[in-house]
């Protein structure tokens, strides 16, 4: 079976750049649901430039929105991650400076530093770990 997940990040970025409270990307998440996608993905990013915090957790907590949560190897970030709970886990790379996601993991340098995140989730919410 196919399925379709949406990724929401730049409601929060054009959200966040007017300084506002709106688009929401909760309301978003919602529509997104409501029009037949299967989940949402967002990506808590270490700088909070997409989504934050408190997006996170209210989309997170919602039993309407399946969530694919992008994260880092960031222990800040795990931690957040293993609070909010989210249906899947997608650990991406992350540099400050790149726009947007450039290249991939290194696997064999990171290796052990996995096993560990991977671990740690499947023990405290038992999800698949994409990577």
């Amino acid at each position: 079976m196919k399925r379709l997940g949406v990724n929401i990040d730049h409601v929060a970025t054009i959200r966040n750049a007017r300084g506002e409270h709106h688009p929401d990307p909760y309301y978003a998440a919602l529509q997104v649901m409501k029009m037949g996608a299967n989940s949402v993905t967002i990506h808590l990013r270490e700088d909070r430039r997409h989504i934050n915090d408190l997006d996170a957790k209210k989309i997170c907590k919602s039993n309407k929105i399946l969530v694919n949560l992008e994260i880092s190897m960031n222990d800040k970030i795990v931690k957040n991650a293993l609070k909010i709970k989210p249906d899947y886990i997608c650990i991406v790379p992350e540099n400050r400076k790149e726009v947007t996601t450039e290249g991939g993991l290194n696997l064999t340098k990171n290796k052990n530093r996995l096993k560990n995140i991977i671990k740690k989730f499947k023990k405290k919410i038992f999800v698949p770990v994409y990577l």
